[in-house]
């Protein structure tokens, strides 16, 4: 059966040159990864690319993407990893919803600049900004909102 989903795999994608992906041409799910239909059920087609070419995938493992592109299913750019492992992918390839980008986002990256150089007590700012004194506190030690500056990139 592997050798024919290995043939089955190679038939429904197509290489791109530039990157050495095999960007999977057949049906795509919500998330933008490809599906493939087996008799046994609808499987990602990533993660059937990675038992057929390289082997099985134990212990609840992942398959994450070196080249960062759902449609990819070229088991060289494939690679099984925990769950810490894919959030520690995301967050370093700039995927992770942070700062102002985040759906629960109370501040803009300005208004985290203005609590950093403030010289009002935490209370204090806690009244004049949507949120608490101790995320105002979390905020000044860097607990929250890391990254020092707005316009230095996207805050945690």
């Amino acid at each position: 059966m592997t050798a024919q989903n290995r043939q089955r795999i190679k038939d429904r994608c197509c290489p791109e040159p530039n990157t050495g992906c095999w960007l999977w041409m057949g049906a795509v799910d919500r998330s933008g990864y490809g599906r493939f239909n087996l008799a046994s059920g609808t499987r990602k087609a990533h993660r059937l690319s990675y038992e057929s070419f390289v082997g099985p995938i134990t212990g609840g493992l992942f398959v994450l993407h070196r080249c960062d592109t759902p449609l990819c299913v070229n088991p060289e750019h494939l690679f099984l990893g925990t769950t810490a492992d894919n959030m520690k992918d995301m967050i370093a390839k700039g995927r992770s919803p942070a700062g102002e980008r985040s759906g629960r986002a109370k501040l803009t990256a300005a208004q985290v600049a203005e609590i950093r150089a403030s010289t009002l007590r935490h209370s204090e700012l806690a009244l004049v900004y949507p949120v608490s004194a101790a995320t105002i506190c979390d905020i000044r030690r860097g607990q929250r909102w890391s990254a020092p500056s707005p316009g230095a990139g996207d805050q945690t």
